[in-house]
Parts: structure tokens; C-alpha cells; sequence
């Protein structure tokens, strides 16, 4: 079995403050320079979660900033690579709410399914009602499902291996694969056109074939998808 390296490797949960000032070399040997996630607690209450390069030196700042009377325990959690951390505060932020904190968590590289899910439930729709309805109705729906296939099909003529594709927006990449039956698979779901999956990555609607990004077996430079056409 191949090692994996853990997220966290180390906690210390719900300890008074006061181990700051009583037992200031020990906790400093347990904590002192790591990076992580912590968490501000008022008796069993959760107050406040965020996360620092140096544990220990932020959690001794919110005793004297204005946080400081607002929580009596801590938790502290190290993370094995700093890479994790903002997702994982992110996360919390999310999951919990703590009235200490100011932001909301932030998943910026996390797919939202819900808009997928409203789209599957409207696709979903659209069939039943068109066999209901049957008649000029089921045939337009017929034949705007068959041009959607046959995008598909021709971005699948265009390739002979699976890809993977980068595409960036502002300061945030995005990374999905093009897959041989020319579907692509960005986060969980797999799209038939370079559109869809790229809209649904950015949440609106955008350009696929201009979005997306294939690298060039040559100069290993990023290419806009629409290259495969020419």
C-alpha cells in the first residue's frame, strides 16, 4: 500500500489559556513554530476558528487583542503541509459559524454542485415535458439534444488520449481533463461540451473552446482548446 501523507499530524484540543502562562516551555515545545488550525472556545462554546503559520504565537495575540475575555480554551490542530490550512478554515468557517469570526469561509477551488444539480433537475424536466407534450415540442427538444451530441462527437474526433486542461480566471485556476470520449470532468460531474463544464466551473456563462487550456506536446505551452480545431 503507497504511504500517504496525513493532513494533520498533530492536536491538542479545548486546554485553558492559562497552559500559556503556567506551562509556557512546554506548550512551546508541543506547538511553537508549526503551522495549522485553532479554535477559540468559551467553556464548551465554539467563539472562533482560524489559522496561522505559528500556532503558538497567534493564539498568545488573541489575549491581548480584541478577542482577548471573549474565550477561556483552545484547540490547536497541525497541519502536515501549509497548503491545507485555508481549506480547511474555510471549511469550518462553513460548517460552524463561530460568532467571533468576521468572514465567511471561502471555497474558492471547490465545485458547487447545486448549480449542477438545478441543471440535471431542468434537464430532467425538459424530457418529461416534451414526452408529454409530444408533437413540433418533442422534436425541438429531439434536435437540440442531438446538436449538443454532436459537439460532442466532434471534439472527440479531435483526440486520441485523455488531456488534462487548465483554465484561469482572475488569480484562480481551474483544472479539469478532456477525456477520449470527448466528455470533460471538472470536479465531480463530467460535461458534453467544453461550455458547459467551463460555465459551470466559473459559475456563468463562458466561452469553452477559449476558457479551457490543452498543453502542446512540443513547447509544452498552455494552448487555448479552440487550437484543436485547426
Amino acid at each position: 500500500m503507497a504511504h500517504r501523507t496525513p493532513i494533520l499530524v498533530g492536536h491538542l484540543e479545548k486546554v485553558s489559556w492559562t497552559v500559556m502562562q503556567e506551562y509556557p516551555d512546554v506548550i512551546r515545545k508541543l506547538i511553537k513554530g508549526n503551522a495549522g488550525i485553532y479554535a477559540l472556545y468559551r467553556g464548551e462554546r465554539l467563539y472562533y476558528v482560524g489559522l496561522a503559520s505559528n500556532l503558538m504565537r497567534r493564539i498568545k495575540t488573541h489575549l491581548v487583542d480584541r478577542h482577548n475575555g471573549a474565550w477561556n480554551r483552545f484547540s490547536v490542530y497541525i497541519t502536515a503541509r501549509n497548503e491545507h490550512i485555508k481549506e480547511l478554515e474555510s471549511l469550518l468557517l462553513r460548517i460552524m459559524d463561530p460568532a467571533g469570526n468576521r468572514m465567511s469561509g471561502r471555497l474558492r477551488q471547490s465545485h458547487n454542485l447545486k448549480r449542477d444539480l438545478n441543471q440535471g433537475m431542468k434537464s430532467k424536466d425538459a424530457d418529461r415535458r416534451a414526452h408529454i407534450l409530444g408533437g413540433s415540442i418533442a422534436t425541438r427538444h429531439r434536435r437540440s439534444k442531438a446538436r449538443k451530441a454532436a459537439k460532442k462527437a466532434k471534439l472527440e474526433n479531435l483526440i486520441d488520449q485523455r488531456y488534462a486542461l487548465r483554465g484561469w480566471l482572475k488569480e484562480y485556476e481551474y483544472r479539469a481533463s478532456l477525456r477520449q470520449d470527448g466528455t470533460i470532468r471538472y470536479g465531480a460531474r463530467v460535461f458534453d461540451t467544453p461550455t458547459a463544464a467551463a460555465s459551470s466551473a466559473v459559475g456563468r456563462r463562458v466561452n469553452g473552446w477559449s476558457f479551457w487550456h490543452i498543453r502542446d506536446k512540443k513547447t509544452r505551452d498552455w494552448l487555448p482548446l479552440r487550437t484543436l480545431k485547426k
